[in-house]
C-alpha cells in the first residue's frame, strides 16, 4: 500500500502551520496600559520640558539661526510629550513597572531641582537614578 504524498509530508505541514500560528500570535511588547501613569508621567514630562526651555533661553544667541527653529520645536511641550509617548518609560517596558515609575519620579525631581548650570554641565547623568532610567529608555 502506497502512502499518499500528503500524508508523507503531514508532519512538515503541521510544523509549518504551528510555526505560522506562533508567529501570528506573537505581538510586539506594547507595555502596560496604565492611564494613571500616563497622565502623571506626561505632567512630569511637561515640567521637564519647561525647565529645559527656560534653561536654554539665555543660550539662543549662540545657536545658529538654521538650528533655532528646530531646537525650539524639540523643546516645545507638544513635541516633547509626543517623543515621550514613544518611550519605554511611558509604556512601562524594559523593567519592573514600579521601578520605572520610581526612577522617573526620582530623576525628574533631581532635574527640576538642579540649576541650569548643572544641567548644561550634564551633572544629571552622574546621578544613579537618572543613569538607570536612561538605560531603561535606551533598552539596555
Amino acid at each position: 500500500m502506497k502512502i499518499s504524498k500528503f500524508f508523507k509530508h503531514f508532519p512538515l505541514y503541521i510544523l509549518i502551520i504551528s510555526f505560522c500560528f506562533f508567529l501570528s500570535s506573537c505581538k510586539k511588547n506594547k507595555g502596560i496600559d496604565s492611564n494613571e501613569w500616563k497622565e502623571e508621567s506626561l505632567k512630569i514630562t511637561a515640567f521637564l520640558c519647561e525647565k529645559y526651555r527656560k534653561c536654554s533661553d539665555s543660550d539662543w544667541k549662540s545657536v545658529p539661526d538654521k538650528l533655532k527653529d528646530f531646537t525650539k520645536s524639540r523643546l516645545d511641550e507638544t513635541n516633547c510629550q509626543r517623543t515621550f509617548r514613544d518611550s519605554n518609560a511611558y509604556k512601562l517596558i524594559g523593567e519592573n513597572p514600579e521601578n520605572i515609575k520610581l526612577l522617573y519620579r526620582e530623576c525628574s525631581k533631581k532635574i527640576l531641582s538642579a540649576s541650569c548650570e548643572e544641567l548644561k554641565q550634564d551633572k544629571i547623568s552622574s546621578l544613579s537614578e537618572c543613569d538607570r532610567f536612561k538605560k531603561i529608555q535606551s533598552g539596555n
